[in-house]
């Protein structure tokens, strides 16, 4: 993310829970999305997940109450700001920013039982997905969860459509099934997938134990 991206962010981070609460367009089904990947990565009470682009919280609130340890890291200040308002007092989660989170991780390798974003890996760009997805494998611990909630489409052709069909959607680096699944399969790694709306997925996949 650009310095200049990160001033939009930052200028944004105030207004960024109204907007996913009208939960139409863009985030319709918001709610349902976040719900989904928390389910997914908290696989057992004192999981370590990291929340990649935590932004406001709200993913790492849904972890906490499945009793997840979390760490939450985000570029922006504004942003991480109001997730920390937003945290319990003595809760077990951390907040960090960091200025590359997708492609530049400050942990060691295998240090978490989860990695997660939700809404936040459309903004990495699309030749830097494949090294997104090894930098969270890197930190994730054998056997461990990798997953995404955003706008994701089945491949190039299906993202045209939805550009014709859609005026509130906007072209950004939307994540594909197709070359996604491709990435994994050099892990020997099948990906798993729901979708949500026609633009809206939740992918997720496993670190072999």
């Amino acid at each position: 993310m650009t310095e200049n991206n990160t001033e939009v962010f930052d200028a944004w981070s105030q207004r960024y829970d109204s907007c996913v609460a009208r939960a139409s367009g863009y985030y319709e089904r918001y709610d349902d999305v976040l719900d989904a990947v928390a389910e997914t990565v908290c696989q057992a009470p004192g999981s370590s997940v990291l929340d990649i682009g935590t932004g406001t919280g709200n993913l790492a609130l849904r972890c906490l109450a499945r009793r997840a340890r979390v760490v939450g890291v985000d570029p922006s200040v504004g942003m991480l700001s109001q997730a920390r308002l937003k945290m319990p007092e003595g809760a077990c989660v951390e907040l960090l920013r960091v200025e590359e989170p997708f492609l530049s991780l400050p942990f060691g390798d295998a240090t978490f039982d989860a990695v997660a974003s939700t809404y936040a890996f459309h903004h990495v760009p699309r030749d830097s997905h494949a090294t997104s997805i090894t930098e969270a494998f890197r930190v994730l611990k054998p056997g461990g969860r990798w997953a995404i909630g955003d706008i994701v489409f089945a491949d190039e052709e299906a993202q045209a459509v939805a550009l014709r069909q859609h005026n509130w959607l906007e072209e950004e680096f939307f994540a594909h099934v197709d070359q996604i699944r491709t990435t994994l399969a050099g892990y020997s790694v099948k990906l798993q997938v729901t979708q949500f709306t026609d633009v809206t997925w939740v992918l997720w996949a496993d670190k072999p134990a």
